[in-house]
This record gives structure tokens, C-alpha cells and sequence, in this order.
């Protein structure tokens, strides 16, 4: 599942769209596109995981959930899920999810948002204090609380604070918690940087690794609630409960 800097990087590469007049619009998915048809695309903007096409007369939000793409003058041999049509380039998105929203509908919380510059790690705070009980490896991934993190950084960030993925949230001091919130916004900055001057990312230190650069024994476990897989080292990161 791509995270919040590789969205944030397909922003980049959407750029040269913003302010041209779509010719043609559609995609095989439940989205009425009528209207965007003759629209000028007057910005593009990212919240966590999400792309936000904005018109004068409505909002397009696309999400890639954990399969999707959006490629840029490019297709692919199946059919489109959603796409505009410029006179100079397309944009196309498969295995998407889009909806519009209309009216003055607040977008999103840009205090919640690793990457954005209105992040807020006072308001995050606050939010992974209202849910003490759960487990820190949980919250992560709660784009409500932290829009943009995926696995990758979870993982990382959690590594890097010291912090034992099954750590009740209410139990984990104060400082630690400020430290686990810096570390998801930094290892977010590193990310996207990575992928800006590589096009890939390959710096980790727990996340699919075997041992850290110190050499400890990296720990692997399935949550089968999530599906996924967390990494951790047992030395290093500390069980808060």
C-alpha cells in the first residue's frame, strides 16, 4: 500500500496538470464524470493517503487502497478505473477508489498529517491519549490519528523511539510518545526524499531486516487482525503495558 510520501510524490509529478481544461473524463467505476468534463483542474492536493483533484464544481478524492496506481501519460492492457484526458497528457488510475465531494466540505485535518507543514504533534497527542487502551502498533495506522503512515514507517518509527509495537498507548510515557510522533514525521521526511532522489526507499533499519545495524535479532509477528507484519527487536524496543 503506497504511503503518505508516495503520494505526496505522485503530487509532484501531477503538477503540470493544474490549471488545464480536462477534454475527457471517465473510468469504469460507480463516480458520475460528466462533470468534470470542459473543467479546469484548479489544484491537486494530498491529505495522508489520499489525492484530492480539485474543480470549481467539486472535488475528486482518490484513494489507492492496496493495489491501486495512478500512471501519467502512460496505460496499461486493462481498463481504467478513472481518468482525465488533457490536451497535452492524461492521468490514469487503476484499482482506485474515487468519490466526489461537494459543496464546503472540510477535506481533511491537516493537523494529522505527517507531511503536511500544519502538522500538529500536540493534537495527535491528544488523539492517541483518547484511546489509552489500544495497542501503539494500532493507532499508527489510524489515518485519523496519523494520515500517511503505512507499515514501513509504523515499523521504522516505532524501532527508532524504542517502542515495542504491543505497547499499550496510555502506558508509554509522556516523552516516549513525543519522541514515537517525531519519529513517524522524520522517518516520513526521509522517506519522501528517498523516493525523490532514487525513486525507491531502502532505509531500514527493522522493517524486513533480520538484525539491526547493531546487530540484535530483528523479531517478526503476523497481527491477524490487520494482516500484516510488524518488526521489532525484543532488546532494543520496549513492552509498555
Amino acid at each position: 500500500m503506497p504511503e503518505g510520501p508516495s503520494i505526496l510524490l505522485l503530487k509532484k509529478q501531477l503538477q503540470p496538470f493544474v490549471g488545464k481544461i480536462v477534454k475527457q473524463a471517465g473510468g469504469y467505476g460507480p463516480m458520475s464524470t460528466g462533470w468534470l468534463k470542459g473543467k479546469k483542474l484548479k489544484d491537486i492536493q494530498t491529505h495522508g493517503k489520499h489525492l484530492y483533484f480539485i474543480f470549481t464544481n467539486g472535488v475528486v478524492q482518490l484513494h489507492l487502497g492496496l493495489f491501486g496506481d495512478v500512471l501519467v501519460n502512460e496505460r496499461k492492457k486493462v481498463n481504467r478505473k478513472f481518468y482525465l484526458e488533457f490536451a497535452h497528457g492524461e492521468i490514469n488510475g487503476y484499482v482506485v477508489s474515487v468519490k466526489k465531494v461537494e459543496g464546503d466540505k472540510k477535506l481533511y485535518d491537516p493537523r494529522t498529517d505527517i507531511l503536511s507543514a500544519d502538522f500538529s504533534a500536540a493534537h495527535v497527542k491528544s488523539l492517541v491519549g483518547e484511546q489509552p487502551e489500544k495497542d501503539i502498533a494500532g493507532l499508527l495506522m489510524d489515518q485519523k490519528i496519523f494520515a500517511g503512515v503505512g507499515n514501513k514507517i509504523r515499523v521504522e518509527a516505532l524501532y527508532r523511539s524504542g517502542i515495542h509495537p504491543l505497547s499499550k498507548a496510555g502506558k508509554i510515557p509522556s516523552k516516549v510518545l513525543s519522541k514515537l510522533i517525531a519519529s513517524a514525521r522524520s522517518y516520513a521526511k526521509i522517506f519522501y526524499k528517498n523516493l525523490e532522489k532514487t525513486g525507491s526507499n531502502k532505509d531500514f533499519k527493522a522493517y524486513q531486516q533480520e538484525h539491526d545495524p547493531q546487530g540484535n535479532e530483528i523479531t517478526m509477528k503476523y497481527l491477524a487482525k490487520e494482516k500484516r507484519k510488524v518488526y521489532f527487536s525484543e532488546r532494543k524496543q520496549k513492552l509498555y503495558t
